[in-house]
């Protein structure tokens, strides 16, 4: 999806081997009234509306330069504002927070973590895997979900912070 964007509303950078690579598309070239359309048109479906009109919004309010701003924000702030756009909710926000904000603290939780969470824990399953993994429980939770076809990630032991670096020096787990 993120290739087809780019090759869409990106300009050009340059021809590798005769393949073409584009930038990632202005909140201008998101935000154009055939946007949504053209969007659909490369197989977006109910994401068109979202990407047109979060584009909109960022354009017509906070700009560039407002996005830009939310780094320096606490994550509580910052996860608020994202959840204020259009089609953005709590995973899209805290994917978000953690990978462009570096708000280590978010932790996107999509159904399939949150159901299994839930019924081995039971828990908000944010502030479980905070109080679980601490400062960098967004990074945490999100490498231990990709571990292969298993849901040992459940079971992980907690690492107390005082031991962690970032960026890790050695294994994050015992």
């Amino acid at each position: 999806m993120i290739e087809r964007l780019c090759q869409a509303f990106g300009r050009q950078l340059c021809l590798l081997d005769e393949q073409p690579f584009h930038a990632f598309p202005s909140l201008a070239a998101l935000a154009g009234s055939e946007a949504e359309a053209k969007l659909r048109a490369l197989g977006f479906g109910y994401r068109a509306r979202f990407v047109s009109g979060t584009a909109r919004a960022i354009a017509e309010g906070m700009g560039a330069e407002g996005l830009c701003q939310l780094r320096a924000m606490p994550y509580a702030e910052a996860r608020r504002v994202l959840c204020a756009l259009p089609g953005v909710g709590a995973k899209v926000a805290d994917c978000v927070c953690l990978m462009a904000l570096d708000k280590t603290e978010a932790v996107p939780v999509d159904t399939h973590v949150w159901n299994i969470a839930r019924q081995r824990y039971g828990a908000a399953l944010g502030d479980f895997f905070r109080e679980l993994w601490g400062p960098y429980a967004g990074w945490a939770q999100a490498v231990s979900i990709n571990l292969p076809h298993t849901h040992t990630w459940l079971s992980l032991p907690v690492v107390p912070t005082q031991h962690l670096s970032f960026p890790p020096t050695g294994p994050l787990l015992r």
